[in-house]
């Protein structure tokens, strides 16, 4: 099938996978990073059975979607994904990570989605200090070498070389190791969003909505970083139209590592739309 691709005034991409029911839902798959781009979420995409249709997008800058000015263009992020949720009709935002933080960072959305799922995402920014104590614990020379080098010199190359050396302790357990780098090693990264992000998201985040739409929250149950707890712990979060869902086996990119567990949090999910 030829690539379709719908663009937002502010210039987000918006990739059609898979085509559905011209009236059907339009399940919209925003990745995390930032700086990692939309095909971190095809190995998702591919083993989902959806009803409706299923697209990928990248924000302007972000991912493989660059433009002359990445920085200036990402600082544009939230008008760029209020659109992209618009430009559609039925649309379930599908968010990993720090896409998650910006859904939520963003309360317009509840106005122009149907559905929200947020996968190994948090409603604050409370989990990097719960993650450095924990590194300290998980002692990696590797990663801190790279890390050092790509503060010293950071791109793109610098930046995936820094989250592979990471991947052991980070985002992915002993088992799931080599498929996880494997996964990793093949996606785009955009640095200069993360720089970004690190500096003028990340200081501030806070949710500025609770979801009343229905909504599905997971997390891999061994994700050091970003576990389920850090929306369990929060009451307004527990509310009837919230899923909440922990996959057993699995890091921070569970569904490379528990695709079934994955798929049936979906199924279950898809019920109560």
């Amino acid at each position: 099938m030829a690539k379709e691709y719908l663009w937002t005034k502010s210039g987000a991409r918006l990739e059609c996978i898979r085509v559905g029911e011209e009236e059907g839902l339009n399940w919209l798959f925003l990745p995390g990073g930032p700086g990692l781009g939309s095909e971190a979420l095809l190995p998702l995409m591919n083993i989902l059975k959806l009803p409706g249709s299923m697209w990928r997008l990248d924000l302007p800058g972000d991912g493989s979607n660059t433009t002359a000015d990445n920085k200036q263009a990402f600082s544009h992020w939230q008008q760029a994904l209020i659109e992209a949720t618009t430009v559609l009709k039925n649309v379930i935002l599908v968010a990993h990570s720090r896409g998650g933080m910006f859904a939520l960072a963003t309360p317009e959305l509840e106005k122009t989605l149907t559905g929200l799922v947020l996968m190994t995402s948090s409603p604050d920014m409370s989990w990097q200090k719960g993650l450095e104590s924990k590194l300290v614990d998980f002692p990696l020379p590797e990663a801190d070498k790279a890390d050092e080098k790509y503060q010293q010199h950071p791109s793109n190359s610098s930046l995936r070389e820094c989250v592979i050396a990471a991947a052991p302790r980070m985002f992915f357990t002993k088992e799931g190791l080599q498929k996880g780098i494997e996964f990793l090693e093949k996606l785009p990264f955009n640095y200069e969003v993360y720089q970004w992000t690190e500096e003028h998201f990340d200081p501030t985040y806070q949710a500025k909505w609770v979801p009343s739409i229905p909504t599905l929250i997971l997390s891999g149950e061994k994700d050091i970083a970003i576990p389920l707890k850090y929306f369990q712990e929060r009451k307004e979060f527990r509310r009837d139209n919230i899923l909440m869902r922990e996959i057993k086996n699995a890091g921070h990119f569970p569904w490379i590592e528990n695709p079934g567990e994955v798929v049936a949090a979906f199924n279950e999910y898809i019920l109560t739309l």
